[in-house]
């Protein structure tokens, strides 16, 4: 499945994808059909991986105080 299809099936953006893949080398690695492109992730190793991250929400900026 392409990066597309990948980010429907999460749930999520490619971009946030992306940034995943950059950060973190343990993300499952894509792969290529001879002779094409374009890179393909087998849905299955990526929903594991994806389900088991940590997710780090960043820190909310709303409840600052004008002081801070």
């Amino acid at each position: 499945m392409n990066m597309s299809q990948l980010a429907a099936e999460l749930g999520t953006t490619r971009q946030a994808i992306h940034a995943w893949r950059r950060a973190h080398d343990d993300f499952p690695e894509p792969q290529r059909q001879p002779g094409s492109t374009r890179d393909q992730w087998n849905l299955e190793e990526v929903r594991r991986y994806w389900d088991a991250r940590e997710l780090q929400p960043g820190r909310r900026t709303d409840l600052q105080g004008d002081d801070e």
